[in-house]
């Protein structure tokens, strides 16, 4: 009977210190360092209001490990090694509610796994949110393309929605060489199964990711200015959660600058790509919907409106790497408070935000 282990260990690296000396063979067989650790300074948020997070940004090496005899358990795809441990550093824990486990599925050749975070089937895809499946899952496409180790299989988490299906067809991806984790009981093993690190494990937001998916996605595609998206208002209307409530009255206020509305989920992402790479100004709310910025130009002014529940600087780490110009407005929430931490919709003190717009000298 096969069940989800109860020993890991902390890091990949760890695991392959053990086994290359067990085997007597080199370290760099089976861990490969990318890009190595790093830490950067980058520019404060702008703003009336105090700034949240440390500027010094610390990022831990970014690697594929090679395992002999790998397997992938759950849909959630923990990693685990031939000693029957899981691996810390690349998985994202979830609590089912049964251990047991089918006997694996067994492939022959070179399997690399982009799986990452809860792969829930009806319940909770980590890879259909957004900001996740551009920053988090198709980075790892990239470090194992720089590995140079032939791949014959990707193991990905089950496609939903379209910018999963758009995004890998611009980054030549066929989809008869991925393997979709469709199921809690999913379990195989590989002759050699391949595994990237996780951005969002390394640091969130590390600049090789943005990189990678700018090159990728921006400039290996022409991509043609939009007249009337010079500035913009990303509305999430249609959005579950931090949702501006006083809309009307922000987008008054927005209007009179010349703002033109947008509302990211009817569109497509080569024309997100358009619309950001077209934007000089661009209001939103946080949510994943940001991770457009990556898209914008050099110095395009952002200002990115968020609940004081949430404290977190993904999309500024993002605006950095871009070279925006970039500016935070702490608001108020609607209340009462989600149950949910970071859910909270909000309440934006035109204001304030009026103030900002001046700062940012959009008049």
């Amino acid at each position: 009977m096969f069940t989800i282990p109860g020993q890991f260990y902390e890091k990949a690296r760890d695991w392959a210190a053990t086994y290359a000396a067990q085997q007597h063979l080199p370290f760099e067989l089976f861990y490969q360092v990318i890009y190595p650790k790093e830490s950067l300074a980058l520019r404060p948020p702008k703003g009336i209001d105090p700034i949240r997070w440390s500027t010094i940004c610390s990022y831990d090496e970014a690697f594929v490990a090679t395992i002999p005899g790998g397997r992938l358990i759950t849909g959630s795809c923990y990693v685990v090694t031939p000693d029957q441990k899981r691996l810390l550093d690349v998985e994202y824990y979830y609590p089912y509610a049964s251990q047991a486990l089918p006997p694996p599925e067994y492939y022959r050749g070179t399997i690399a796994t982009v799986v990452w975070g809860w792969n829930i089937p009806d319940l909770v895809f980590t890879q259909a949110i957004f900001g996740h499946w551009f920053f988090d899952i198709l980075p790892r496409f990239h470090l194992l393309q720089q590995s140079g180790i032939p791949i014959d299989k990707y193991v990905i988490g089950k496609l939903t929605h379209s910018f999963q299906y758009e995004s890998l067809d611009m980054l030549g991806i066929p989809l008869e060489r991925l393997i979709q984790a469709d199921r809690n009981e999913f379990h195989i093993m590989a002759e050699r199964l391949l595994v990237p690190a996780v951005p969002w494990m390394t640091g969130k937001s590390p600049r090789w990711a943005y990189e990678y998916i700018r090159r990728q996605l921006k400039d290996n595609h022409p991509v043609q200015p939009i007249s009337g998206y010079e500035r913009i208002y990303v509305s999430r209307q249609d959005a579950f959660a931090r949702y501006v409530i006083n809309e009307d009255e922000v987008l008054e206020l927005l209007h009179s600058k010349g703002f033109t509305k947008i509302v990211l989920t009817p569109l497509t992402t080569a024309e997100k790509i358009a619309i950001y790479s077209s934007a000089q100004a661009v209001v939103a709310p946080f949510g994943s919907g940001n991770i457009n910025f990556a898209f914008c130009n050099p110095g395009t002014k952002v200002i990115e409106m968020t609940p004081h529940t949430v404290t977190d600087d993904y999309f500024w780490k993002i605006s950095n790497h871009a070279g925006l110009d970039y500016y935070e407005i702490i608001c108020d929430i609607e209340y009462p408070a989600k149950p949910v931490g970071g859910a909270d919709n909000l309440y934006v003190d035109v204001n304030k935000l009026r103030h900002v717009l001046h700062l940012a000298g959009i008049e």
